[in-house]
């Protein structure tokens, strides 16, 4: 967490368990615990999961409306290509 959001690093279920509502809780956790801490949003970078997401109220946003200490995680630095979407919910 920073002190301007939190970053939701990955939710990933196997296989074989996909289906069963657990990538749905564990995004519910992350959100109820970023909730609890007071943060004012929460921020994440996809790949692949970018339809996934808006059932949970994240929107697509531009990479420069992350805040920069966010931006200063080693996803936006280094781990997540330039060319992953950037999402963020409100709380």
């Amino acid at each position: 967490m920073y002190p301007q959001g939190a970053l939701l690093r990955s939710v990933a279920v196997v296989r074989d368990l996909q289906g069963h509502g657990l990538g749905r809780d564990l995004t519910d956790a992350a959100i109820g615990l970023a909730t609890n801490v007071r943060v004012p949003a929460i921020y994440l970078l996809t790949t692949s999961a970018e339809r996934y997401f808006p059932r949970f109220g994240f929107e697509r946003i531009e990479r420069n409306d992350v805040p920069a200490t966010v931006q200063t995680s080693i996803e936006f630095t280094s781990a997540c290509p330039s060319s992953a979407t950037v999402m963020r919910k409100l709380l």
